[in-house]
């Protein structure tokens, strides 16, 4: 009987949290801090101007950005940096990406 009892008390607040969790189906949006395009000197020092992440929901989700960072300054080529987020709720963001282009100046 006490197992019923406690079963019956928590249904409500499971109920509550997966109706809470599941009702928020917007994704949230990656901005880019910069430019999209950015051209670097081979052997220079790039440092990447990052990205912010914002969601109606959760807020300001700019420290759970995944970024992926291939560039190599020591050689020249064109690299993609990527930027991935989710929300609380799973909800994945557009992913944005930032061009870079090492070259010889």
């Amino acid at each position: 009987m006490k197992k019923l009892i406690f079963i019956i008390l928590l249904m409500p607040i499971v109920f509550y949290a997966c109706k809470k969790t599941s009702s928020d189906k917007t994704a949230p949006i990656i901005t880019l801090k910069g430019t999209a395009i950015v051209n670097s000197a081979k052997d220079s020092t790039y440092v990447d101007a990052g990205a912010t992440a914002t969601d109606e929901t959760d807020g300001d989700i700019s420290s759970n950005i995944v970024v992926v960072n291939p560039v190599d300054i020591h050689t020249e080529n064109t690299y993609y940096i990527t930027y991935n987020v989710k929300d609380k709720a799973g909800n994945s963001a557009t992913e944005v990406k930032r061009k870079v282009v090492v070259t010889i100046f």
